[in-house]
């Protein structure tokens, strides 16, 4: 693809964030120079042109306080320099160590990837000074959000020379895929952190950072229209359900595709296998409900990937462990079909002429739950026969089939949180275009929202 075949459109991006506003990460700059000096190597001004911090300041939290509630001339990353940046060596390094200290990626690079295919794409990093300054302050600061983004990277590149893409292409989605969630930098860590649920205001703020990250590149001199792009689409799906502006495949670029997988699965892993010692394995029947949300070549090109590596499934439970897993997965069944039929019903009983693009991306979001798990084990009769059987006790072990069961199960309650917590959103944004369809949802939900766990 060509630099001028993938544009950016900058009016598509929402005004809500100032980069003209000091932000959290002012504050994670003034932490981060405690051990790693952060100076200001460029006059800071406010807008109408006072000196509010002059050249060799150092960034403390006092200095940062000052400059709170101000407006500023320039962004405040243009005006600093930290003294230890990490460098395309450095990068090198750490995606060296992600590689060795993951079974999956060092068993990956033994088979298809030599390390050395990565020592091109991180000698860009010298040219762009920004994005250095970025990612070491989020290596310093959120360092779980760096140890995802170099495996979001990893993939990414995988995924593209998997497709063959030219070397300069893969290298754009690797960057891409670096600089993709710079945005988290500047959100509310209260928030980021949260134990309980988040309420729908702090999901469509949590979800900002998608335009906050997009406004940032355009200000980075040497990043191209498609690097750009990806990053603004990596929260966009094929079937019209993500952020920011419910995209559909024919409005996507391939390079925002695959970092889109690549950022989903690395999600799936972080999120929900990891912490319980399992492997990348166990992806493919997540991956595998989601293929309408995704483009199809890069999801065969991910189940190839994983099962190139030869990682087996772990076992899940055995012996005397398996009757309660069993009942457990009965149960949770009947509890998954019952409020899915409760969102469907929600949704189809207002009709599709309503006209408006939000309720629609969320009746394709039930009519794609509906197609995919209607059509998966968990509502075949043989899976329900296995589970009662090993209910009663007369299995000692769990069958392949009844694992990958049990993580469609998970896949699927991901799911119907995810379109509860859609539907809350559209309800309390007040944007409906029809206020009697407005309140037959708000009714619908008070029931569903019992079933929500």
């Amino acid at each position: 693809m060509s630099r001028d075949q993938q544009s950016f459109v900058p009016g598509e991006i929402s005004s809500a964030w100032n980069p003209l506003q000091v932000s959290v990460y002012a504050d994670y700059l003034a932490l981060l120079s405690a051990k790693n000096p952060v100076v200001v190597v460029e006059d800071i001004l406010a807008l109408d042109g006072e000196l509010l911090l002059a050249r060799t300041a150092l960034i403390d939290q006092k200095n940062i306080a000052y400059l709170k509630n101000k407006t500023l001339a320039r962004p405040l990353a243009h005006s600093i320099h930290i003294e230890r940046l990490i460098s395309a060596d450095d990068l090198l390094q750490h995606l060296l160590d992600t590689i060795r200290s993951t079974e999956y990626f060092q068993s990956l690079a033994e088979r298809k990837h030599p390390l050395s295919s990565l020592t091109p794409v991180c000698a860009m990093l010298s040219n762009l000074p920004l994005v250095q300054q970025f990612i070491t302050v989020m290596a310093a600061q959120m360092n779980d959000l760096y140890q995802r983004t170099l495996c979001v990277s990893l993939w990414s590149l995988y995924i593209a020379q998997e497709m063959r893409l030219p070397a300069h292409d893969s290298g754009e989605i690797f960057w891409a895929a670096i600089t993709h969630d710079v945005g988290i930098l500047h959100l509310d860590p209260q928030i980021l952190n949260k134990t309980d649920e988040l309420t729908a205001d702090d999901w469509q703020y949590v979800q900002s950072h998608v335009d906050i990250s997009t406004k940032i590149l355009l200000d980075i001199p040497g990043l191209s229209p498609a690097i750009i792009t990806a990053v603004s689409e990596h929260h966009e799906r094929c079937d019209g359900t993500g952020y920011p502006l419910a995209k559909v495949e024919s409005e996507l670029s391939i390079p925002g595709q695959i970092l889109a997988v690549a950022d989903a699965i690395v999600g799936i892993y972080f999120n929900r296998f990891k912490a319980q010692g399992r492997r990348w394995r166990e992806v493919i029947p997540v991956l595998e409900m989601n293929r309408a949300a995704y483009l199809y070549r890069s999801c065969d090109i991910v189940t190839t990937m994983i099962l190139r590596s030869e990682l087996p499934l772990p076992n899940l439970v055995s012996g005397s462990g398996v009757p309660e897993f069993a009942e457990r997965m009965l149960q949770q069944n009947f509890h998954l079909q019952n409020w899915f039929s409760q969102l469907r019903d929600c949704l189809i009983s207002v009709g599709y002429t309503h006209g408006d693009r939000k309720l629609h991306a969320l009746q394709n979001v039930v009519l794609h739950i509906a197609t995919t798990f209607k059509g998966s084990m968990l509502f075949k009769e043989d899976l329900r026969e296995s589970l009662e059987s090993m209910a009663s006790e007369e299995s000692i072990s769990i069958s392949e089939v009844v694992a990958d069961a049990s993580l469609v199960q998970q896949e699927m309650a991901f799911h119907l949180q995810r379109l509860s917590r859609m539907m809350q959103m559209y309800i309390s944004s007040g944007e409906g275009k029809d206020p009697k369809i407005t309140k037959r949802l708000e009714e619908g939900f008070a029931k569903i929202s019992g079933l929500i766990k």
